[in-house]
């Protein structure tokens, strides 16, 4: 966006005082970076491949999220054949995901020094915020809700656990990194919004769409507001989520919600 400091990353940082700078930065600062976010969801993406493999495999098929079966299907849409790539089909997401991080560091042209201690406080700090979900849960709907298909009960723990870290990390990728990102364009620059204004209504759909995108209907048919009001309301925490605290705090903060909801806490 000219002239104006997006919301959504860093700004590119070169030249001799750079890298002076970046050692001067705080843990808030550095958790905000790519690298440290790499550091932080790379294991993330690779203990939900694992589980593919080993945990959601079955006869009927691989058990996925719908965010994941749905940026598997966008993949076949635009052409992309894993076979060309020698990578699995259900693979691609995490790729993606990986790769968009690489980039992002690339072109911010910071270096390539990785601080643990900031990793090691970002999976604190998501649990921490996970706790205020938790808290909402129970407050709205007198109940855990958990995230992902019926069918997810039938799951023995480490089934849940890779079910959950799928749904952080690819539900915060379409419905922060993409849809809010494409929403604050379309919002700022298109319809020349200022910058507030842009956020706060990026925000508001992306958590709408959110809340639509899970099952927030009763057997009839009809509406569950308890899940509907909950789910628009986490959609709206993870919204801000991401503009305070970026994208590697809002990943690890939905999985951990959906890890203690599915995995701790669910009577089922």
């Amino acid at each position: 966006m000219a002239r104006r400091r997006s919301a959504r990353g860093p700004e590119k940082n070169s030249g001799p005082g750079s890298t002076d700078r970046h050692s001067r930065e705080g843990y808030f600062d550095r958790s905000r970076q790519p690298l440290e976010i790499l550091a932080f969801v790379a294991p993330l993406v690779i203990l939900y491949e694992i589980g593919l493999i080993f945990a959601l495999r079955g006869t009927g098929g691989t058990l996925t999220n719908g965010a994941h079966e749905e940026l598997v299907r966008f993949f076949s849409n635009i052409g992309v054949d894993p076979a060309r790539l020698n990578v699995p089909t259900l693979a691609l997401p995490g790729i993606a995901l990986l790769l968009v991080l690489v980039v992002w560091q690339l072109l911010v042209r910071r270096p390539w020094t990785l601080h643990l201690p900031t990793v090691a406080g970002m999976v604190l700090e998501s649990i921490l915020l996970a706790l205020p979900l938790l808290v909402l849960a129970q407050v709205v709907s007198r109940a855990f809700i958990p995230a992902g298909p019926e069918s997810m009960t039938q799951l023995g723990t480490f089934g849940r656990i890779a079910m959950s870290i799928g749904a952080g990390l690819y539900e915060e990728l379409i419905f922060r990194m993409v849809l809010f990102s494409l929403l604050h364009t379309l919002f700022v620059n298109l319809f020349a919004m200022s910058e507030r204004w842009g956020i706060a209504l990026s925000i508001a759909l992306s958590a709408v769409l959110f809340a639509l995108y899970h099952p927030i209907h009763t057997a009839s048919g009809g509406w569950d507001l308890r899940r509907a009001t909950f789910f628009l309301l986490a959609g709206l925490f993870f919204g801000v989520l991401y503009i305070v605290r970026g994208f590697g705090i809002v990943v690890g903060a939905h999985a951990f919600y959906d890890i203690a909801a599915v995995v701790l806490l669910s009577s089922e």
